[in-house]
């Protein structure tokens, strides 16, 4: 049995770990060690059965540990999985039971999948962070990409470290360019160039 860390103590950390211990209730499939973050107050005050076990920048990996991505902002989850990557570190896939996975779909490494719908021929990435959203069919989402709770993806194509905050929508055939961000209810109509941020109804350029 492998022994499991989770890399990020924020919400998302204690999310995955909630969902790692609903698995294995299931089927005793990890050993969890705990967090390991670079904040190492993140958890002072928060309840929780499981500790911060030592930093993201000084961890070494060993030999029968696995990880679970918990980190949500695209372009830090890429930076600090890579960094554990060049150290051998090797990363789970996890699904939460409470997740509805269709057939034919292709789930890259070290994404976290957590009480969602995905559709038949939907390609994840690898590294997405899929958090209580509905994914629609022949969907395609880059690496490194996260969706947040009730987003909707209807039948498009969502590029590298792009954010999908919370209610937002992606209309079919819609295509999102890499390291864009889709503010919270946004209703993407439209092509999203690269690196821009949207919002509103429907979603047009926001800057800030």
């Amino acid at each position: 049995m492998k022994d499991l860390i989770i890399v990020g103590a924020g919400g998302l950390g204690r999310e995955v770990l909630q969902c790692v211990k609903d698995i294995n209730r299931m089927k005793n499939k990890w050993n969890v060690r705990g967090f390991i973050d670079d904040n190492i107050d993140a958890l002072a005050y928060i309840e929780c059965d499981y500790e911060i076990i030592g930093t993201i920048k000084d961890w070494v990996p060993k030999e029968k540990e696995i990880f679970a991505c918990a980190i949500a902002e695209p372009k830090l989850k890429e930076k600090i999985t890579n960094t554990l990557m060049q150290k051998g570190a090797n990363f789970e896939i996890i699904i939460s039971p409470r997740a509805y996975i269709a057939d034919f779909v292709t789930i890259g490494e070290g994404t976290v999948i957590l009480g969602n719908s995905i559709g038949p021929n939907v390609v994840l990435g690898s590294f997405t962070s899929i958090m209580d959203s509905m994914i629609g069919q022949e969907s395609m989402i880059g690496d490194y990409t996260t969706t947040t709770g009730y987003a909707n993806v209807v039948s498009a194509k969502i590029g590298k470290r792009v954010f999908i905050g919370s209610h937002a929508v992606i209309l079919n055939n819609c295509t999102v360019e890499d390291d864009a961000y889709i503010c919270v209810g946004s209703i993407v109509m439209s092509k999203v160039k690269k690196g821009v941020k949207v919002m509103g109804y429907p979603a047009k350029r926001f800057d800030f």
